[in-house]
């Protein structure tokens, strides 16, 4: 996925490394559930008993959203609560530009006219899948169109439209009242913005207004909050509480895991199945704080306690999340190519554990040579002029 990237041990993003190194590992952990989530949805469409579980591994994705909120928003939050540099809109948009669009239309390239996998109809959709805005026309089934997980950079594209706008609004507000208070105050509006959306979905109201960035603007404003906490010059009594609460990673995670295998166990939701508007709130609010309990002990407690952040920092994950985004993009069509060309399984038929063994290689190939060819490249040149 897109979020922010370390590149340069000397800048910004350097300094987030050093103060925060398990973000990498975080990345990696999202973007390999969604690859297993995958793997599973193509192999058996999650009709087996594991299925019931293995179909909550799509909560990677809200893993993405909240570790983007906390990423990008930091540097403004440390601008309005610490009196940091003032971030550069145009610096952000090209930033912002040269991380999701450059190595995204590389995969549509590849996959339109080198192995043709994707599905894009007239000048219309095709201008829709390289802007990245077919989810906002109602007719089109977004897992129909182009690149189906790209579903979820249109939701990534627009928070950062609108994330400086909200930024600026904030750090207005800032001067005149009580920093911290005005920060907090927005993070709780954006939530409820957030779950008012999701009801209002599961009410059956499903304009692409709704169902793009305020369904999972909840996700973004959690890693927001812990960017304000991060940033707020908060008492030495309170950051000591706050690196105690973070320190066992193991319990947040845990908290994860109870969330991930309650979904099944508890809601009774079944995968890909219709559900009630009480599941559909349910599913929605439990992929939110999926990915908001994985991320906290990124950003509180000691970040070189524990196994877990052990893992996280491991060179093995840390690559991962280097390259994540590329894995992202590519794993979808190549496991199609692999499960229907290489190994002759018709969706929904064969095993899952072997599609993901024999595809993950060379998704991990692919992406490889994405980060070092392409996006390293252009993040570099875009971190140069801004």
């Amino acid at each position: 996925m897109t979020a922010e990237v370390f590149v340069s041990p000397r800048g910004r993003a350097g300094r987030l490394e050093g103060r925060y190194p398990c973000f990498a590992g975080i990345r990696a952990v999202a973007v390999l559930m969604v690859i297993v989530y995958h793997s599973v949805f193509f192999a058996t469409w999650f009709n087996t008993w594991a299925g019931r579980f293995l179909g909550n591994l799509n909560a990677g994705v809200w893993i993405f959203f909240v570790t983007s909120g906390f990423l990008l928003y930091l540097p403004f939050a440390a601008e309005h609560l610490r009196d940091g540099p003032a971030v550069s809109p145009r610096g952000f948009a090209t930033r912002r530009f040269a991380r999701i669009f450059p190595a995204y239309w590389a995969v549509i390239a590849f996959f339109t006219f080198v192995v043709p996998r994707a599905t894009i109809k007239g000048v219309g959709g095709f201008a829709q899948s390289l802007t990245l805005t077919f989810t906002y026309v109602r007719a089109r089934n977004p897992f129909l169109v182009g690149l189906p997980p790209a579903w979820s950079l249109v939701v990534e594209l627009t928070f950062y439209a609108c994330l400086p706008f909200y930024a600026a609004a904030i750090g207005r507000l800032a001067r005149r009242w009580r920093p911290l208070v005005v920060e907090l105050v927005g993070v709780a509006v954006l939530c409820a913005i957030g779950v008012g959306a999701i009801v209002a979905i599961a009410e059956g109201y499903n304009a692409p207004w709704i169902t793009v960035l305020p369904q999972h603007v909840a996700a973004f404003a959690l890693g927001m909050f812990l960017a304000v906490l991060s940033s707020a010059p908060l008492r030495a009594r309170t950051v000591t509480r706050l690196e105690r609460l973070g320190q066992p990673a193991w319990i947040w995670w845990g908290l994860a895991f109870a969330v991930f295998v309650g979904i099944p166990l508890v809601s009774h939701i079944e995968p890909l199945g219709a559900m009630t508007a009480a599941q559909t709130i349910g599913l929605n609010l439990c992929e939110i704080l999926i990915g908001f309990f994985v991320v906290i002990p990124a950003v509180l407690g000691p970040q070189h306690h524990g196994t877990i952040r052990r893992l996280l920092r491991s060179r093995t994950l840390t690559f991962l999340g280097v390259i994540s985004y590329g894995l992202y993009l590519w794993h979808w069509f190549l496991l199609e190519v692999v499960q229907e060309d290489w190994l002759g399984w018709p969706l929904r038929h064969g095993n899952w554990v072997v599609v993901f063994a024999a595809g993950f290689p060379v998704v991990l190939a692919a992406a490889t040579a994405s980060w070092y060819l392409l996006e390293r490249p252009i993040l570099r040149w875009a971190r140069s002029v801004t």
